[in-house]
């Protein structure tokens, strides 16, 4: 039953990634419906609500994220708490906090790009965190900060994973959304990122398998 739920909720999303990326490509909704055999008011009910709902809700997407992950996300809202300029989480602050985990494939990743944390807070315009965070009352997401959040879980989808993990959130901010002209900049864009990240990823399970 539990394989069977996490099956379902795979299929629907990358079926929701596909008719996301027919409507950037300009297909109609009677067109969509028509390739998947059910009617244009269909497809709309089911996908419009989707593409309304998804980016909204970043705690329900935390529930596939494992704690580095999660304290990321965590630590974004601090991070946008401290900030002056800020009055929600934004994409920039979703790079920040992926850097405040420094074992999450994310942080490992940018070092070994050898680009320092120190560099990324400072062309993002991000406060320092206080090393005693917990009591600090984080931010909500803003509508850009939501999408990049939701995009991990696609980048996710893609690679067979069944969580999203910082790797995931933070090759969605190089691929979409406001952080992305200032990680290019920065070498961190999804070309430099993406073999990196992989390489991470196979040493991990390396390690696993040996145990």
């Amino acid at each position: 039953v539990r394989v069977s739920g996490r099956v379902e909720d795979k299929a629907d999303s990358l079926i929701g990634y596909f008719v996301d990326e027919a409507r950037r490509s300009g297909a109609s909704w009677s067109q969509i419906g028509e390739s998947m055999g059910v009617s244009k008011q269909a497809v709309q009910k089911r996908f419009v609500a989707r593409a309304e709902a998804q980016p909204s809700d970043p705690e329900r997407l935390a529930r596939r994220m494992p704690p580095r992950a999660r304290n990321a996300i965590r630590a974004a809202r601090q991070l946008a708490a401290l900030d002056e300029h800020a009055t929600q989480v934004e994409a920039r602050h979703l790079v920040g906090g992926l850097l405040t985990e420094p074992d999450g494939v994310a942080a490992i990743a940018v070092r070994e790009l050898a680009v320092p944390a120190e560099t990324v807070f400072a062309e993002f315009a991000l406060p320092t965190l206080p090393d005693d965070r917990e009591p600090l009352e984080g931010r909500e997401f803003g509508e850009p900060a939501k999408k990049v959040i939701a995009h991990a879980l696609d980048i996710a989808l893609h690679y067979g994973h069944n969580y999203v993990g910082t790797e995931h959130l933070l090759l969605s901010a190089a691929s979409e959304g406001p952080a992305v002209e200032v990680m290019t900049s920065l070498g961190l864009g999804t070309d430099r990122l993406r073999p990196v990240i992989e390489g991470v990823i196979e040493r991990v399970k390396a390690q696993k398998a040996d145990g």
